[in-house]
């Protein structure tokens, strides 16, 4: 039955995934710039009332700010606590 189970998940899966990848993709990649701004708007002198509860993710996601502010259309780092360019 667990077989049965896991190749209609993969049919699923494979069904949905192949139509609306581009529309999936998208909406992860704003929900992740959106996370991106939450962690670093202290930084961009932003109020942020979550700023002591994200400060972890920042070294998490430090990696991924360089894509960030190029999709954001910056060409270089705004922050002086993130040098990447």
């Amino acid at each position: 039955m667990r077989k049965a189970w896991r190749r209609f998940n993969e049919l699923l899966e494979a069904l949905y995934g192949t139509r609306h990848r581009r529309a999936l993709l998208a909406v992860q990649r704003q929900h992740n710039d959106a996370l991106m701004l939450m962690v670093y708007a202290d930084a961009l002198g932003i109020d942020n009332p979550m700023a002591h509860q994200v400060l972890e993710l920042k070294i998490l996601l430090a990696d991924d700010f360089h894509d960030w502010h190029r999709r954001a259309g910056l060409d270089h780092s705004v922050l002086d606590c993130t040098r990447c360019c």
